[in-house]
């Protein structure tokens, strides 16, 4: 069987024009599939960051503010508007967990409270630092409890608890917003911005999500109403537990159903939202469906490649039938004939499939790198061992069932047959 395997390697080294060829078609289709699946890789990647970045750890309690009725949402005149003292309840439930109480609203930059409810945002008269057209901010009032993990930031720092707890009028923004603000480029903290007619001093800088657009604040929760555009409704905060570990979020959910059903004042009037395991486990489903049906179609050119490696095998046979005939005269097995002809189809697939993982993957690399600096598409490529190792088998299964046939029709010569062919 060695003795096979070696003539088989020596045939292919032999012939390195005819083997080249041979190559490309398995070369071209493994590097589809293999580009095919990393651009779904990355996709995936980039869903399950984004997804545990926004709430597959997080657990809402948000207020009930409107009912269905007859498939219409008819606005509730009351409902709970959650303080520090629930927020800080929630933290003494789950001692372990990140607990923020959040109320999020529209601010206009350097525009009063008073001009916005009344009049177009262009009658707001600029002020010092901001620039001439006010834009409108997403505003976020914020109060911490629990065991809190501040997010990196760019410059500066994060609130202090005397800050959060005595309500001073400092923002952290993201670098886009602070130059949107008329804070220097690079250089946001220690600066004044006016938005929504409130003076705020700026103390920290994050860094800018890729793709937003949008402009963004945060501020400690007691100061933002001032700035907010007025709505007829109060608005309504909501607080958010994040626990450390995934595997904690339904003992969480346990205890704030708990806390709920123990008080008068929320039961049926405050729910719990946990959309993070349901997001994930449909942006899942999607993303192999789409991997399944893109692999389907890039796997054509791998049976393309299979085909050129059944025409040169088959070609090879016709050549070299004289040779069969005497191995096989000599003593040679139909399964050493079998697994020479094998040998040949394998390591062409072999070494096309790894260069064709290889060329994809850094196509998919590249492409997506263009695209990214071209456009503002969240666009990625990842590699998984899935991927490659669907590739790879991918490629050596085409090799092993498109040499099959070559294979077994130079095992089944007979010797005087083949050597007595012309």
């Amino acid at each position: 069987m060695h003795a096979a395997v070696a003539t088989g390697l020596d045939a292919l080294r032999a012939n390195p024009l005819r083997t080249l060829l041979s190559t490309v078609g398995v070369v071209m289709g493994a590097a589809s599939l293999a580009a095919v699946l990393s651009l779904g890789d990355g996709a995936e990647s980039f869903a399950r960051e984004r997804i545990a970045v926004e709430g597959l750890q997080r657990i809402s309690l948000e207020a009930t503010t409107s009912d269905l009725i007859d498939g219409h949402r008819v606005p509730r005149v009351a409902y709970p508007i959650f303080t520090t003292d629930d927020a800080g309840q929630v933290a003494r439930a789950i001692p372990t967990a990140d607990v923020r109480l959040e109320l999020t609203g529209t601010a206009l930059t350097g525009c009063p409270r008073a001009n916005v409810a009344t009049a177009s945002p262009s009658s707001c008269a600029p002020s010092p630092g901001t620039p001439a057209s006010p834009r409108a901010v997403r505003l976020q009032g914020l109060w911490l409890a629990g065991a809190v993990t501040p997010p990196p930031l760019v410059a500066g720092r994060w609130f202090t608890r005397e800050e959060l707890r005595n309500a001073a009028p400092v923002l952290v923004v993201s670098e886009k917003t602070a130059v949107a603000l008329g804070a220097p480029a690079g250089d946001g903290p220690g600066h004044t911005v006016t938005v929504g007619g409130v003076t705020w001093r700026l103390i920290g800088l994050t860094q800018d999500v890729p793709g937003d657009r949008s402009l963004s604040a945060v501020a400690p929760i007691g100061a933002v109403n001032a700035a907010l555009v007025p709505v007829p409704q109060p608005r309504a905060p909501s607080v958010h537990v994040t626990v450390p570990a995934v595997e904690q979020a339904p003992e969480a959910r346990r205890r704030l159903q708990a806390l709920i059903d123990g008080r008068a004042d929320w039961r049926s009037q405050v729910r719990i939202v946990a959309h993070g395991p349901e997001r994930l486990a449909q942006v899942t489903q999607g993303i192999l469906v789409m991997k399944l049906l893109l692999g389907a179609f890039t796997s054509i050119s791998l049976l393309v490649g299979g085909i050129g490696i059944m025409n040169v095998l088959l070609a090879s046979v016709a050549e070299r039938t004289r040779e069969i005939g005497i191995r096989k005269a000599v003593g040679a097995r139909r399964r050493d004939i079998l697994a020479q002809f094998l040998t040949e189809s394998v390591a062409i697939s072999a070494t096309g499939s790894l260069i064709g993982v290889l060329v994809g993957l850094a196509a998919a690399y590249l492409v997506t790198a263009v695209i990214r600096a071209r456009t503002d598409a969240l666009l990625y490529a990842d590699v998984s061992v899935s991927t490659l190792v669907v590739s790879a088998l991918a490629a050596l299964i085409v090799g092993l069932v498109f040499g099959t046939y070559p294979a077994l029709r130079a095992s089944r010569l007979s010797p005087i047959d083949a050597i007595i062919r012309d």
